[in-house]
């Protein structure tokens, strides 16, 4: 499951974008249920709660660890090889949550200025005769 693309973000980069970062600090698991939702369409307010649930007994790494694997898959994304994704979610995961989020801002980001400088394509419209249809042939 290696991916061959470079992340944009790295994992201690958090003060690279405050809004981020301090959402990250602060609500955690609300920036987890708001990653999920981006990555593959999982409910928000769920994956919050699961991830708040599973903190308490020290276990939110786990579903972090899948949705950061998607993430990777989505981007084609390559794993940290020092660390892995394992080790991230279970000894860095707020760190990586914030990296997962600014990933995303970013990558959103590079297909809007894509869409935005991407040539427009004008055609001239096909005049139609009377009593002629073009779907029939």
């Amino acid at each position: 499951m290696s991916g061959t693309n470079d992340w944009n973000e790295s994992l201690c980069g958090c003060l690279d974008d405050y809004s981020s970062c301090c959402y990250g600090f602060f609500y955690t698991p609300c920036l987890f249920g708001s990653n999920a939702k981006k990555i593959n369409d999982h409910n928000c307010f769920v994956m919050c709660c699961l991830y708040s649930i599973l903190t308490s007994c020290y276990l939110c790494w786990i579903p972090h660890l899948f949705q950061r694997q998607l993430l990777r898959e989505k981007y084609n994304l390559k794993e940290n090889p020092s660390c892995g994704d394992c080790l991230t979610t279970l000894c860095c995961s707020p760190c990586a949550i914030c990296q997962e989020a600014r990933e995303i801002k970013s990558r959103k980001r590079s297909v809007v200025a894509y869409t935005i400088n991407s040539p427009t394509v004008v055609s001239q419209p096909v005049s139609l005769q009377e009593g002629v249809h073009p779907d029939i042939h």
